[in-house]
């Protein structure tokens, strides 16, 4: 979930599903269109090799617009005509892959399991505090709430002030950066995060700050994070 339509209510279930689909008569230029994700409400769409996140109604500067999304599928629009993006790939027998494959010589592996709840939760720290994050490939910054930094000694009051649409209304925030972020052996250093008003989420959401810095794989139940 974007950091700024942050539902603060309700933790979205990560799922991975990826499809290719090549227009035969491509519009506004788009040759090809790969769902990265499915959520309730929006998705994530490589449009020509450029990650978007959308809401339903959102337009990409391509031209595409979102009409709906689920977690099944998803309908857009190009120039007039509309597309249903079904799932062409079971994600509980098939592999997905996410970024970019490096050397396997180094690279430093973090193993995590799906949780009874549908999520995948990892044990990690923040600058050498343990805590648990829940993977959110929609949130673009690791994001907690006010109350969880004062538990954790961050100090955000000096942080860039920011908003976030909620359903409650718009909720203040600010941005901060965390001097070190780690799953199991992986560690990022300088990492992004939004601190939210209180309530905020109610758990620590591990969102593309961090994630976008390693490669992911998923085969049903199991999720690998790797550093290279």
């Amino acid at each position: 979930m974007s950091i700024f339509k942050l539902q603060t209510n309700v933790i979205i279930a990560v799922q991975f599903i990826v499809l290719a689909t090549i227009f035969s008569s491509p519009a506004w230029a788009i040759k090809s269109v790969a769902v990265y994700a499915l959520f309730n409400g929006k998705a994530i769409l490589v449009i020509d090799g450029q990650r978007r996140m959308l809401h339903t109604g959102d337009v990409t500067p391509e031209g595409l617009t979102l009409i709906s999304s689920n977690t099944r599928d998803a309908v857009i629009e190009i120039d007039g005509k509309q597309e249903q993006l079904g799932l062409h790939i079971n994600p509980t027998i098939e592999p997905m892959h996410v970024g970019n494959n490096g050397s396997e010589e180094f690279a430093t592996t973090v193993s995590l399991n799906m949780g009874s709840d549908g999520f995948f939760h990892a044990a990690g720290e923040i600058n050498n505090k343990s805590v648990t994050f829940l993977v959110d490939t929609g949130a673009s910054s690791i994001a907690l709430s006010e109350s969880m930094a004062r538990r954790l000694d961050l100090d955000f009051s000096s942080g860039e002030k920011a908003y976030a649409s909620t359903a409650n209304g718009n909720t203040r925030m600010r941005f901060i950066y965390l001097d070190k972020v780690s799953v199991g052996s992986i560690e990022v250093d300088n990492v992004q995060a939004a601190v939210i008003q209180d309530p905020g989420p109610s758990g620590i959401l591990l969102g593309m700050s961090f994630l976008s810095k390693l490669e992911m794989k998923r085969t049903g139940t199991t999720m690998e994070l790797i550093q290279h």
